[in-house]
């Protein structure tokens, strides 16, 4: 009974071991026919229940494996998964690469659509936008403002993966600025100015249709004149500009500015006080008068600003100094708020100086001196009532134009001018040479008008004079030296000095220090600490003149002429020194003319005429150059805003006047100059030294062109240049033609 059961169950298990690997086999078959059978086996990785063991009949759990265990797919290999594919990097499409760009611009490119992507601003800092996940292949930045320039970067990064990005370049230019008129304000004379991309050409324009162009400087500013018909009132005025990079197209216009032109010049201003032949104890003042309202009035006693005012309640007061002692011409001029300049206020003669006191108008509330003596009534022809007052007391009768100290109302009294006395304040050499190419109408015609005048009616005239005269005496020298004494007596009867030796250093260092105390005193100076900046900026300057001048012919003749040539310095050059300097200051030369020559080029026995002339060809144009090249530092210097840019600006303007004017004056051949030895030499290269080196000079001193001819200094000198070429002329051709005939 036993048997049987456990004979059925063995023929189970041998059934199942045969027909298992059978059915192993034939599964792969039917899976292959039936696919999503096939795909849920293999993506289904959760591990089966487990399922309870059969009971037996004796109750005992069946442990054997059953046929679905021993026929699990697991032990099958799974099919291998493909490789998901590389993201992509996004692409900028728009503008394309070296595009230009004028204004704000959108930005479009491409994407994979899980990409965030980043738009860095090529300036750095913040990003210029960051373009979410939307599901889109595409990505657009809008309103995008990119600096100005010629190769401007733009670069889109995935966000999370720099590695994926794309750059390119393009060529950037935005809209000029108008900040106003001359002033920098809301109102115009007819000058507008701005900011811009430097070296780029800017175009303004007003809806009336006048305009005017102009190049921006390396600082980013620009001013132009307008030209065309301008009236006074308000315009519209948008400007543009064009660069080389972005040529043949330009910049937007730029967004519309209101400017309120007024292209009349406002009357000149009056000057209450002073009244004419007045002696002030200095140039303190006080100087006050009527003028139109928010002008700046400014008083000038010959061609040297006193000081300045804002007229308000229409007066004006101010206080003064900087002016040395002496007697002056004083005027006043008046800038109104649009820039434009008024004639000047007639002049009043006046005298700055420690003498004794004239009778001064003084109204009610005008500033007067403590030290100041009683006020005289002063009669006057006019119907203004004069102040008469006495000591101790007010005036009776105060002119309404002079508001009183306290008015809290519109007419409050005008501030005045803080006296200078820092180290740090300017002087007449801060900014005394304007360089040409900062000024848009340069007068060049006049200023080549003056060196053709200066050459043809002084310079060849002098030369011809001077041989005139050394042919007359026959070589003999114009002033002999004579002794005035002693012509009878034996000079073993005299005492000799003893000789004095004295350290080439020390002569060196005294000469320049006096030759800078000269050049001082080519204007005005006044008791401030910076006068003494300016003492030490000009020794520095006339230290590099001087070594310009005699190591740069020194290293010359050794190098290339092979003579022994020396340097000396010459104290008699401090006479024309101090006649350049003094004559500066007489005629009031703003900038100076400056001989800045301390020394000399001295050449042993041997050299002859040709190596002589050549010396003094590199002596004249290694001034000439020295000056060119300070005329371009000066063009470059910031603003003088301290001690250091204040002394190097006066360094620099020093060595430009030095140089040019000690060039020029080398140059005239006459004596034993270097231009004689050049002209003797090479007539070419003499001109070509000379005629640059006096267009330079008249440039530098093209300020003071406007002054003579308005008041007539111009046409004097040349009068004075006429007749002086016309008595030259004549006695050359005299002596040339007309006395050997007669002999």
């Amino acid at each position: 009974m036993r048997v049987a059961p456990l004979g059925i169950l063995l023929a189970a298990l041998l059934g199942a071991v045969i027909i298992g690997p059978l059915a192993g086999a034939a599964t792969p078959a039917s899976a292959a026919g039936t696919a999503p059978m096939a795909s849920a086996i293999v993506t289904e990785t959760a591990p089966a229940p487990p399922t309870e063991p059969a009971p037996t009949e004796t109750g005992t759990p069946d442990t054997s494996p059953s046929p679905s265990e021993s026929l699990a797919p697991s032990e099958a290999p799974a099919p291998s998964e493909s490789p998901a594919p590389a993201p992509a990097a996004p692409t900028i499409d728009s503008p394309g690469a070296n595009a230009f760009v004028a204004g704000s611009t959108t930005v479009t490119g491409t994407r994979d659509p899980g990409q965030e992507i980043t738009l860095f601003s090529p300036t750095g800092g913040a990003p210029l936008c960051v373009v979410t996940i939307d599901g889109s292949s595409t990505w657009q930045c809008q309103g995008v403002a990119l600096p100005s320039g010629p190769a401007v970067g733009l670069q889109a990064v995935v966000t999370g993966n720099s590695s994926l990005a794309a750059a390119h370049t393009v060529r950037v230019l935005q809209p000029p600025t108008v900040t106003g008129g001359s002033t920098g304000q809301a109102s115009s004379n007819g000058i507008v100015r701005g900011t811009g991309y430097p070296g780029a050409m800017v175009t303004a324009t007003l809806a009336a249709g006048a305009s005017c162009s102009f190049t921006v400087d390396a600082s980013g500013a620009w001013a132009c004149q307008m030209q065309g018909a301008v009236l006074s009132g308000a315009e519209q005025i948008t400007a543009s500009q064009q660069t080389p990079f972005s040529a043949p197209e330009s910049s937007r216009a730029s967004e519309p500015v209101s400017l309120t032109f007024d292209v009349d010049a406002p009357a000149a201003p009056v000057v209450v006080n002073p009244v004419a032949d007045a002696t002030l104890a200095t140039a303190a003042g006080p100087f006050y008068g009527q003028g139109e309202n928010g002008a700046t009035v400014t008083v000038f006693a010959g061609a040297y600003s006193v000081c300045s005012a804002v007229v308000s309640g229409g007066t004006w007061s101010c206080t003064g100094s900087g002016v040395a002692n002496g007697a002056y011409n004083l005027r006043a001029v008046q800038q109104d708020a649009a820039g434009n300049v008024s004639a000047g206020s007639p002049a009043v003669r006046v005298t700055f100086g420690s003498v004794a006191p004239t009778p001064i108008a003084t109204p009610t509330g005008a500033p007067t001196p403590t030290a100041a003596p009683p006020v005289v009534p002063a009669p006057t022809a006019t119907a203004q009532p004069t102040p008469s007052a006495t000591p101790g007391s007010a005036s009776p009768t105060p002119l309404p134009a002079v508001p009183e100290d306290g008015d809290e109302q519109a007419g409050a009294a005008p501030p005045e001018l803080t006296v200078p006395g820092g180290w740090n304040d300017p002087t007449q050499f801060s900014t005394a040479v304007i360089p040409p190419w900062t000024v848009e109408q340069f007068p060049w015609l006049q200023a080549a008008m003056l060196t053709l005048g200066a050459l043809l009616l002084l310079v060849v005239p002098a030369r011809l004079l001077a041989g005139t005269v050394t042919r007359a005496r026959n070589g003999r020298p114009v002033f002999r030296g004579h002794r005035l004494a002693g012509r009878n007596r034996a000079g073993e009867e005299f005492d000799v000095a003893p000789t004095l030796l004295v350290n080439r250093w020390v002569v060196y260092g005294g000469t320049v220090a006096a030759a800078a105390v000269l050049v001082l005193l080519s204007g005005p100076v006044s008791a401030t600490p910076a006068y003494l900046r300016l003492l030490l900026a000009v020794t520095l300057a006339l230290v590099v003149v001087n070594a310009v001048a005699t190591l740069v012919p020194q290293w010359w003749g050794s190098r290339a002429l092979h003579v022994d040539v020396t340097t000396t310095i010459l104290p008699r050059y401090l006479a024309f020194v101090a006649v350049t300097a003094l004559a500066s200051r007489l005629f009031e030369l703003q900038p100076a003319l400056l001989f800045g020559l301390l020394g000399s080029v001295v050449v042993g026995s041997g050299p002859g005429a040709a190596q002589r002339g050549q010396l003094a060809a590199i002596r004249a144009g290694s001034l000439f150059g020295l000056g060119l090249a300070a005329l371009l530092v000066v063009g470059t210097l910031p603003v003088a805003d301290g001690f250091l840019s204040a002394l190097a600006a006066e360094v620099a303007n020093t060595v430009v006047l030095a140089s040019i004017g000690s060039a020029v004056l080398v140059l005239i051949p006459i004596g034993n100059t270097s231009g004689r030895s050049i002209l003797a030499w090479s007539p070419p290269i003499w001109a070509a030294l000379t005629v640059p080196a006096f267009l330079t000079l008249f440039t530098l001193l093209s300020p003071m062109l406007p002054r003579w001819t308005g008041n007539g200094t111009a046409m004097l000198l040349w009068f004075v240049a006429v007749g002086f070429a016309v008595l030259s002329v004549t006695a050359w051709a005299w002596q040339r033609f007309v006395l050997p005939t007669r002999r």
